[in-house]
Order: structure tokens, then C-alpha cells, then sequence
């Protein structure tokens, strides 16, 4: 009895072991995975501009496909490798309400596919945007294998930022009319090797903020140093790529750093410092105008108010003057930030109060405009066809293209990245683009949530909605612990303030799952080890 016992103890410690190597071989794949996605994606470039999103589309599809298939080979080999598996209870108990949402996100793209009148296009996606059922399925799989299998090592993050870093150098180039790089199809509007300004400051405002961040909350000064240097990069790329989306990514993380610095009196320092730093980035931009050969081929009026007037300098010196001030407070004994707490919610309740007030404005002056004269002529204050960048237009017919659907369709939406082919098949909505945009195809509303609430409908909507609130609430409260969420929540932030003019693509949406998914795995562990003790 005792020799039959010990060969069951050893046949299930080798099984142990082997479902171990199993998940170190998973972990390698991811590990492997996420410094191609974030050393080599960006980098690489083939066949000019003209072809660039389908040269990274095709990257990605392929080396996420080969990636999946290895993982589920993986998988596979795990769950036959255990004696005794879990229950579907304690599985389902195991599940966070982030995972829930991604369940309900991937239950919402079948439902759309399957139901879609667009079968052909939803598979891939419009033509040279790709966002159909693979990719959604492929950025739904990249957070479970990150969130299951991969570990995070803070050496991971150097390379990442060095390749985003000569990403934005070069792009820093290209806007002064210098091209390091021949590529075929150059015109000021394609930058550095991402192509569009608009593709360039989707990837820009998901990369950049995990500088800002790993700034704010380093102990070590070669870090500091290191990440000081890539946030002026960052922020100087920033204002002067031309996008105005940019924008709302810089006000997301400034937002975002103002929330969380009442903890500590460093932290409250370092955000001084980060805002010194965009100053800064501002006056060499401003420099740079003016030396010989530097021409700048690009501008929008925000970036020419930074670095073309004394805009950016006044504040500089305001910052400079606080940092001075509150350098020498915290220098009295006994002062703490967190004790004046109350600065941080007056501060949120006048960004609200600000917000609503112009969105009121906006409301009042567009339905109403002689009650407003001193706004006539504004085009910020007026919503209509033109209004910023004509994304009254493309949200309009957004939301027209939802209100046109049938029940079910409102539902589970008209398919996965089959806005235009939807629009285009209503008559009424078709000579409406057309007459605002002619032969130039609208692929998506410019705005994420009403994209997704035509191509995966309500349901689709609260599920991927359901999955950036959840994940950002539960990385908060687990931040103090492991500062590394607080890099994944910077960086969700600023895509999800960026996409609120813009859109999912192939140099954004993957990198946005793959940090969702690091993030849950951060939670994880530290849950598990919880449960250790």
C-alpha cells in the first residue's frame, strides 16, 4: 500500500513538473511576443507609405497567429498534464469582472459576425484598417495569454522606450523636413515609420505615457535620468507631429498624474517636473524653428501657440516659481502633500465644471445662436458638419448609421469593422457621405465608442466599455502595491482620451489589450500570493 502510494506521489510530482515547464515555455513565448511587438513593430517598414497599414497588419496577423498557435498548443498540453483539474465553479470563481467583460466582449464579436449581412468584409476588416472578427479575436486572445502566462520584469521596459524613443526622434526629423530614412510616398503628413499622423499619435499616446509614469514613480536616478530624456523626446514628438488628438493625450496624463500625486510628496514633485518638462520640449521646438535647415513642414494651431509664442515660456516660469515654493515647503518638517487632498478634488470638480460648462455652450450656441453673438464665427463653439476637424460629420453619421439599424442589428451591431460597408448600403446614409466626403471612404466614425457601437452594438459596446473601467478601477487600487499598473492605467487613459477623435489600428488597439492583459496578470499574482499566505 505504502509503495503504491509513494509511485502516485511521484507520477503526480512529475506532473507538477511538467505542467511547470509548460507555463515557463508560455511565458517565454510572451515574453518573446511582447519585445518584437515593442522593439520590432514599429520599427519596421517595407514597400514605402502607400503600403505601410497593410505591411503592419500583416506583422501583426502573422506573428499573432503564430504566437496564438503555440499558446493554445501550450494550453492544451496543460490541461492534459493535470491530474486533478478544477472545477467550471472554481474557474468561474477564479475569473475577475475584467475577464468577465472580455468573455462578454468575445461572445458580442461571434454574435456580430455570425449575424452580419457583411459576412466577406467582417472576417478581415475594411480594406487597409483590418479591425474585423481575426483581429478583435486576436486582441481578445493577446490579454488572456498575458494575463495568464506572461511575468513582468521591470528590465523589460528599456528597450521598449529606447525603440519608441528613435520612433519619435526620427519623427522629430521628418517634421523639420529631414529624412534619415528614404521611403517612398514622403508627404508632411506621413512621419517616421508609422505612416499617417493620425496612426503616429494613436502609437505616441499609448507609448509615451510609460515614460511619464515610469518617471514619476522611480527610486533610481539612472532611471530618472534615463526616462527624464524620453519624456522631452516624447513631449516634444507630441506638439509637433501635427495631429490635434495629441492634445487630448496630454491632457488624459496630466489629468491622470494630478489624481494620483496626493499620495506622496515626491510624487507630487515629479509631477511639477514632468509639467516643467513639456515646457521645456516646447522652447527647443521653438528653437528649432529658427535654426538653418530645420524647416518646419507641419503645423496645427495649438502647436504654433507652444512653439511659436511666449505661451509655453510664461508657464514655465509659473512652474518653475511652484516647484521653487513647494521645494521649499516640503522642506519644513511635518508637511505632507495628502493632507491637502482637498486641492485634488477642487481641481476635479472645476476640470468637470469646465467640461460641462463647454459642452452646454456648445449646446446653447449650435441650437440657439442669437443668444450667444459674441460666439458667432467661433467654430469651437458651434457643432455642425466642420466642427473639430469634421468630426461633428463622422459622428453624425455614426450615429445616424446606429439609429437606421434594424433591433437586432442595434443589438450585436452591423458587424465587425463594417461601418462603411453598412453606411454605404443605406441609401439615405450614402449620399450623405458622399456629399460630405466624395470618393473618400469613411471607414469609421473617429470616434472608438460610436465605431463600436455600429460594428458590435449595445452589447457590444457595454462589454468593451465594461473592460477599460474595470480594468482601470481594479490596476488603481492594486497600484500602491505593484507601481506598474500605474504605467498600464497612464497608458489606457491616454488611448481611451486620444480615441475619443480617433480610432482602433493596428499600431495602437494591440499594444492597448497587451498592457490590459500585463495588468491583470500583476493583479493576479498579487491576488495569488495573498492567497498564499
Amino acid at each position: 500500500m505504502k509503495i503504491g502510494e509513494k509511485k502516485s506521489n511521484r507520477k503526480i510530482n512529475k506532473r507538477s513538473e511538467s505542467e511547470e515547464i509548460a507555463v515557463l515555455v508560455g511565458n517565454s513565448i510572451m515574453t518573446a511576443y511582447f519585445l518584437v511587438m515593442m522593439v520590432l513593430f514599429p520599427l519596421y517598414i517595407k514597400g514605402g507609405y502607400q503600403e505601410i497599414g497593410n505591411v503592419k497588419y500583416y506583422f501583426f496577423r502573422n506573428t499573432s497567429l503564430a504566437v496564438a498557435g503555440m499558446m493554445l498548443i501550450i494550453i492544451g498540453s496543460r490541461f492534459f498534464l493535470q491530474k486533478e483539474r478544477s472545477s467550471l465553479i472554481a474557474y468561474y470563481k477564479s475569473l475577475s469582472v475584467t475577464d468577465w467583460f472580455m468573455y462578454g466582449f468575445f461572445i458580442s464579436l461571434l454574435l456580430s459576425y455570425l449575424l452580419t449581412d457583411f459576412r466577406k468584409e467582417a472576417f478581415w476588416g475594411a480594406h487597409g484598417w483590418y479591425m474585423g472578427f481575426v483581429s478583435q479575436l486576436l486582441f481578445i486572445l493577446l490579454y488572456f495569454f498575458f494575463s495568464r502566462y506572461f511575468k513582468w520584469n521591470d528590465k523589460l521596459l528599456y528597450l521598449p522606450l529606447l525603440a519608441s524613443g528613435c520612433v519619435f526622434v526620427l519623427g522629430i526629423l521628418n517634421r523639420y523636413s529631414i529624412y534619415p530614412l528614404t521611403i517612398e510616398g514622403q508627404t508632411p503628413t506621413f512621419i517616421a515609420t508609422l505612416g499617417n499622423i493620425n496612426w503616429f499619435c494613436g502609437y505616441w499616446a499609448l507609448m509615451c505615457p510609460l515614460g511619464v509614469l515610469w518617471y514619476w514613480n522611480s527610486q533610481d536616478k539612472y532611471q530618472q535620468v534615463f526616462a527624464a530624456a524620453y519624456i522631452v523626446i516624447g513631449f516634444w514628438i507630441g506638439v509637433v507631429q501635427g495631429s490635434s488628438s495629441a492634445y487630448l493625450a496630454f491632457l488624459g496624463i496630466f489629468l491622470f498624474l494630478f489624481c494620483i500625486s496626493f499620495r506622496e510628496n515626491v510624487q507630487m514633485r515629479r509631477l511639477i517636473e514632468i509639467g516643467i518638462f513639456f515646457t521645456v520640449a516646447c522652447q527647443i521646438a521653438r528653437i528649432c524653428r529658427y535654426l538653418p535647415g530645420f524647416d518646419m513642414n507641419y503645423d496645427n494651431t495649438l502647436g504654433v501657440v507652444l512653439t511659436d509664442t511666449n505661451a509655453a515660456l510664461y508657464v514655465m516660469a509659473a512652474l518653475v516659481s511652484l516647484y521653487v515654493l513647494y521645494c521649499t515647503l516640503i522642506r519644513k518638517r511635518g508637511y505632507q502633500i495628502a493632507q491637502h487632498i482637498y486641492i485634488r478634488n477642487i481641481g476635479i470638480f472645476l476640470a468637470l465644471l469646465a467640461a460641462s460648462g463647454y459642452l452646454i455652450v456648445l449646446m446653447l450656441n449650435t441650437a440657439y445662436p442669437e443668444s450667444m453673438p459674441w460666439l458667432a464665427g467661433q467654430p469651437l463653439f458651434t457643432f455642425n458638419e466642420t466642427w473639430a476637424s469634421s468630426r461633428g460629420a463622422t459622428w453624425t453619421d455614426g450615429i445616424l448609421a446606429f439609429w437606421h439599424m434594424p433591433l437586432l442589428h442595434k443589438i450585436v451591431g452591423a458587424g465587425p469593422d463594417c461601418f462603411s460597408e453598412y453606411i454605404y448600403a443605406v441609401p439615405e446614409l450614402a449620399r450623405r457621405v458622399y456629399a460630405q466626403f466624395g470618393d473618400a471612404r469613411l471607414t469609421n466614425a473617429h470616434n472608438e465608442w460610436i465605431t463600436m457601437l455600429v460594428n458590435q452594438g449595445v452589447f457590444g459596446l457595454v462589454c468593451y466599455v465594461g473592460v477599460f473601467l474595470t480594468a482601470i478601477v481594479r490596476f488603481l487600487k492594486k497600484a500602491p502595491m505593484q507601481p506598474v499598473l500605474y504605467l498600464c492605467v497612464g497608458s489606457v487613459i491616454t488611448y481611451m482620451a486620444h480615441n475619443i477623435v480617433s480610432f482602433q489600428q493596428v499600431l495602437n488597439a494591440p499594444y492597448v489589450f497587451l498592457l490590459l492583459g500585463v495588468g491583470e496578470s500583476l493583479c493576479k499574482d498579487m491576488e495569488k500570493e495573498i492567497v498564499d499566505k
